[in-house]
């Protein structure tokens, strides 16, 4: 009686032993081809060799793709697709219009996808199969915003802004390029060929103050630049090429002081960043009745983080000199900038970035 249920846990813990398990993220490498095979095995069990098969499947196209590799070698522990094994292996599309898709483009269309890697194992022993279901949709084209494309602006320290990748992944980072464009080059070739003004990597929003440790934009020079969206090393989504001009017709308004009274709205949303000293003044004329100034204001270094305990404005009609004291709310930090959003009594909405100060 011991003898056999000896056996039995024997027979029963075997496959736990030997067990295989397949480390894949579709959200990053199930979008294109030449991702798929981008895997990690994890081998619990001693050497062993084998080949795998991967099968990809959507849901209402039925099976898509097959990819076969030729026999690799498994070492105790985590282990990547050899190389080798990656580049030989074959690939056989089915009869459907999704794989006549991949076939020719070598990306994802949009679908429920299934990925089921199966390693099949030289000799004896039960193949080793994991799953991975995703609901893919494509990346929508990362636009920039600001400086706008082939836009002359005043400013030689500009604030660089752009669309998030969309949809969102998490540990997406940006990286920014700026270049000159010298005589005779067209965008493209300045990046591809200059020496960048600004190569900042490891941006978590989208946007970027000009750094201080660069060089400030040179008046009548045209400038080139481009943002990629990374995972990790993965190149994810990349933007078009914009220039601008930097070029001043005349000199910019001094900045607004605490003292030096209040601006009218329209001129200031026109302008750079806006520093709030403890409040944020402007004008504006309310030529409708009188009521609550609809408004919200944003984290832009901190996006999650919501801004609340706001003052409630009223509008009189006529002229109004609005002062919002922000500091007198626990919801803003020394140095961050933040955005301003005003829906005004005329339908018309307004956008003031600024920097908040103790």
């Amino acid at each position: 009686m011991k003898r056999c249920l000896f056996f039995l846990i024997l027979f029963f813990s075997a496959p736990a032993i030997a067990q295989i398990r397949f480390q894949f993220l579709p959200e990053l490498n199930g979008r294109s081809l030449e991702g798929l095979l981008d895997c990690n095995i994890i081998n619990t069990s001693g050497r062993r060799n084998g080949f795998l098969q991967l099968t990809v499947s959507e849901r209402k196209q039925g099976t898509v793709l097959v990819i076969r590799t030729k026999s690799f070698d498994l070492s105790p522990g985590m282990n990547a697709i050899p190389v080798v094994a990656a580049r030989t292996a074959s690939v056989q599309f089915f009869n459907n219009p999704i794989a006549v898709i991949i076939n020719h483009r070598h990306n994802f269309p949009a679908g429920d996808y299934e990925y089921c890697f199966t390693m099949t194992y030289t000799g004896a022993g039960a193949p080793s199969e994991d799953c991975f279901d995703y609901h893919l949709l494509p990346f929508t084209q990362m636009n920039l915003i600001e400086p706008y494309n082939l836009d002359t602006i005043c400013n030689k320290t500009p604030l660089f802004t752009w669309q998030p990748l969309i949809p969102a992944i998490g540990g997406t980072t940006y990286q920014l390029v700026l270049c000159q464009v010298n005589s005779g080059q067209n965008a493209t070739e300045a990046l591809n060929y200059n020496l960048p003004i600004i190569n900042q990597s490891d941006i978590h929003v989208p946007e970027l103050i000009y750094p201080p440790v660069a060089p400030q934009l040179a008046d009548g020079n045209t400038y080139a630049w481009q943002v990629t969206a990374y995972n990790d090393h993965t190149i994810l989504n990349r933007s078009e090429i914009w220039q601008f001009v930097a070029h001043c017709t005349q000199l910019p308004p001094p900045p607004l002081l605490a003292e030096d009274g209040y601006r009218d709205i329209e001129d200031l949303t026109k302008g750079d960043y806006y520093l709030a000293v403890g409040a944020i003044r402007f004008a504006l004329i309310n030529p409708y009745q009188p009521g609550a100034l609809k408004y919200q204001i944003e984290s832009l270094n901190k996006p999650v983080k919501t801004i609340t305990g706001l003052p409630v404005i009223q509008l009189a009609n006529g002229k109004n000199k609005i002062t919002i004291n922000v500091a007198d709310t626990n919801s803003f930090t020394d140095g961050n900038s933040y955005l301003l959003t005003l829906w005004l009594p005329d339908g018309s909405v307004k956008y003031l970035r600024f920097i908040y100060k103790d």
